[in-house]
């Protein structure tokens, strides 16, 4: 037995909060997202500083080793000092010039040529290798005459070094971010699979505790047919006995007449509530689904023809037979044209479409009324038992036809129609029979 959708309908009412589960799950994995931005600025200005250190730390070399008499105002000591230690400072070093207010190059030794000597402090590059060059300002030295017309009042250093030297920290900061990135993928994958499981397991146990209702449904109904079917029919036969010997002008005709109605109402409840508590096992075989529509249609004719509303049929001519079952088939589409009959106004009309979906392989049965529609209702809970609008509806019709439908592991739903009434689509996995159109 499929119940389905009262499984859902039960979990969509469960107390656990799925909702709430996602939104902590979200944040947990902002709040991760976040550690790692600020732990990867972090690492970032940890690398200018650890830069800007090695830099200092070579600056203040140089500038103690031109310390003493003649030096630090000697041009050419400076040339020759960068000459003789520009190797000793280590392989980060990309080059180290030293220059006076104006700018000019006094001395230098650079492994990337003089270009790159007049580039902005900071973080820059040449030619695509990244630099961190440092201006290191050194203590006005004595005056001195470069040349005839040059004064010289102050002097700076400059530094360059290769951003590799600090590659290790950037490696840091993409591992963290990595590392980061994984886990909150198999945060989001692990609480996925388990609001998925636990959502499964109430799904099981809706639906476990839905059929043991069903069952005992299923007990009751099977007393109350035996109960009230035997005196229902023998009240229902006396009271038609009795309008034959009544003659059919008395005014108690219509008393009787409403009398059999009303047994023949409780009837239809009596076989509806057993059909759905006690549904049939289906019985697939091949046959006209055609000639089964044609078969419903001259059997709700009579009804068509009394309440002024006439049966559209639109369907391929090549569509003959599927393998499904045909007894069910046929209480679905008999339940889903009375809904339409009952909702379509008097002079409506309703449209019966048949076709076959060769991508999805699927036989799509669609019933269009020309009524009111289902307006802003959910049309899921038409279809829970005992859910009608019709004043003398049992609200089994399209319960048991959803039950049906699901059981041969298709699907029946309720939707507006643009231009107003309402459709009921009736979706059968079905294999096409040789000779079928499957376009």
């Amino acid at each position: 037995m499929n119940n389905s959708f009262s499984a859902e309908a039960n979990i969509s009412r469960s107390p656990v909060p799925f909702a709430a589960s996602l939104a902590v799950v979200s944040a947990i994995c902002l709040a991760l997202a976040g550690s790692a931005g600020y732990s990867y600025f972090s690492l970032s200005r940890l690398r200018n500083e650890y830069l800007s250190n090695r830099a200092h730390e070579i600056a203040s070399l140089t500038d103690t080793l031109a310390r003493g008499p003649g030096r630090r105002n000697n041009a050419a000591f400076w040339q020759n000092l960068l000459n003789e230690n520009f190797d000793s400072f280590g392989p980060s070093l990309a080059f180290i010039a030293l220059e006076d207010r104006a700018g000019t190059v006094l001395a230098s030794r650079s492994k990337l040529g003089d270009a790159v000597l007049s580039a902005s402090a900071g973080l820059t590059s040449d030619q695509g290798t990244r630099l961190y060059i440092l201006d290191y300002p050194l203590v006005s030295p004595r005056q001195f005459q470069a040349g005839p017309s040059q004064s010289i009042s102050s002097w700076r250093m400059r530094i360059g070094l290769y951003t590799s030297d600090a590659d290790f920290i950037y490696r840091q900061a993409a591992i963290q971010i990595a590392v980061t990135v994984v886990a909150i993928l198999i945060l989001s994958l692990l609480t996925f699979a388990l609001l998925r499981t636990l959502k499964r397991v109430l799904w099981l146990r809706a639906r476990e505790q839905s059929e043991r209702h069903l069952k005992a449904l299923g007990s009751m109904a099977a007393v109350l047919a035996h109960e009230i079917r035997n005196p229902l029919g023998a009240m229902k036969g006396l009271t038609q006995l009795a309008q034959e010997e009544i003659p059919r002008d008395h005014s108690t005709q219509v008393l009787m007449k409403t009398v059999v109605n009303e047994a023949e109402r409780l009837e239809k409840l009596v076989s509806d509530l057993l059909n759905f508590a006690q549904p049939r096992q289906s019985d697939l075989r091949e046959f006209d689904y055609m000639k089964l529509i044609a078969d419903v249609g001259d059997l709700l004719e009579p009804r068509f023809r009394e309440d002024g509303k006439r049966l559209e049929v639109a369907v391929d001519p090549k569509i003959i037979r599927i393998r499904s079952d045909e007894d069910g088939l046929r209480q679905v589409l008999l339940n889903v044209l009375l809904n339409a009959i009952d909702f379509s106004p008097p002079g409506g009309s309703v449209i019966l479409r048949v076709r076959y979906q060769s991508r999805q392989k699927e036989l799509v049965t669609e019933v269009d009324d020309s009524g009111p529609g289902i307006g802003t209702e959910n049309a899921e809970e038409l279809f829970e038992p005992f859910a009608t609008r019709k004043p003398k509806g049992t609200g089994l019709g399209l319960a048991i036809s959803r039950q049906l439908v699901e059981n041969l592991g298709g699907s029946i739903n309720l939707s507006n129609l643009p231009g107003g009434g309402a459709r009921c689509s009736i979706r059968l996995h079905a294999e096409p029979i040789s000779g079928q159109n499957t376009g």
